[in-house]
């Protein structure tokens, strides 16, 4: 049996704009093993400070225990990435128990 972090590093994730349109480095999808798994995307809303709004979008893991909580708020694009991805690998986890 891997272990947890064993398996995270044999998972290649990789990152892609979702829109053209969209300014370079404020929008993008976590692609893994050919599928979308999620997206991360700059939001500013008024006076408040701009977020980076993350979210687990993997249609196999849709409606799974502990799906409730897949999206969140970041303060950098880095941040909402790992978050990202950290939710993926928790959900995947889960999934597999």
């Amino acid at each position: 049996m891997q272990s947890a972090v064993s398996s995270r590093r044999a998972t290649s994730i990789t990152w892609r704009r979702t829109f053209p349109e969209s300014a370079p480095g404020t929008d993008g999808v976590a692609i893994c093993e050919g599928r979308v798994i999620g997206r991360v995307r700059y939001h500013q809303l008024g006076p408040r400070d701009p977020v980076w709004l993350w979210s687990v979008t993997d249609p196999e893991l849709a409606g799974l225990p502990g799906w409730a909580n897949t999206d969140g708020e970041m303060p950098s694009r880095r941040q909402a990435m790992d978050r990202l991805i950290e939710r993926w690998h928790e959900l995947r986890a889960s999934s597999r128990a």
